[in-house]
C-alpha cells in the first residue's frame, strides 16, 4: 500500500507545480484595482482572441499629442455572456474606456467598461 501511495503523492505534487504559474496567469497583480481611470481614444486595432480580448486605442493629450494604449478584456466566452459580439468594435470608433491602469506605468488597463459610440456602455469583466 506504501508503494503505491509514494508515486501518487509524487504526482500531486509534481502536478501542483505545473498549475501554479497557470494561476498567477490570470492574477490582476499586475493592475492598481484601487484607482480606476476613464480614456476617450479611437480605436486602431480589436483582437477577439483567447484567452483575452485586447482593444488598443489612440488616447490624444491635451497637447495634441497621441498615445498608444492596450486594454486588456476577459476571454471572448466570458464576455459573450454579457452581451458582446465580434462585430460591435471597429477600428476608427470613438469609444470610452474605464479600468484599472498597469502599476508599471505602461500605457496597459485592465477593462472594467467601455462606452461605444452611440451610448451603448458594456461590462468588460463578462458579468451581466
Amino acid at each position: 500500500m506504501k508503494r503505491r501511495l509514494i508515486p501518487v503523492l509524487a504526482f500531486l505534487l509534481c502536478a501542483g507545480g505545473i498549475s501554479r504559474p497557470l494561476l498567477a496567469h490570470h492574477s490582476s497583480a499586475s493592475y492598481d484595482l484601487e484607482h480606476q481611470i476613464t480614456l476617450k481614444g479611437t480605436i486602431t486595432n480589436f483582437e477577439w482572441t483567447n484567452p483575452h480580448v485586447f482593444i488598443y486605442i489612440d488616447v490624444k493629450n491635451d497637447d495634441g499629442s497621441v498615445e498608444p494604449w492596450r486594454i486588456e478584456g476577459n476571454s471572448p466566452n466570458m464576455l459573450i455572456r454579457s452581451g458582446w459580439k465580434k462585430e460591435m468594435l471597429n477600428a476608427g470608433d470613438l469609444v470610452t474606456v474605464s479600468g484599472s491602469p498597469a502599476k508599471n506605468k505602461t500605457k496597459v488597463m485592465r477593462l472594467v467598461s467601455i462606452t461605444l459610440p452611440n451610448g451603448q456602455k458594456y461590462d468588460g469583466q463578462g458579468f451581466k
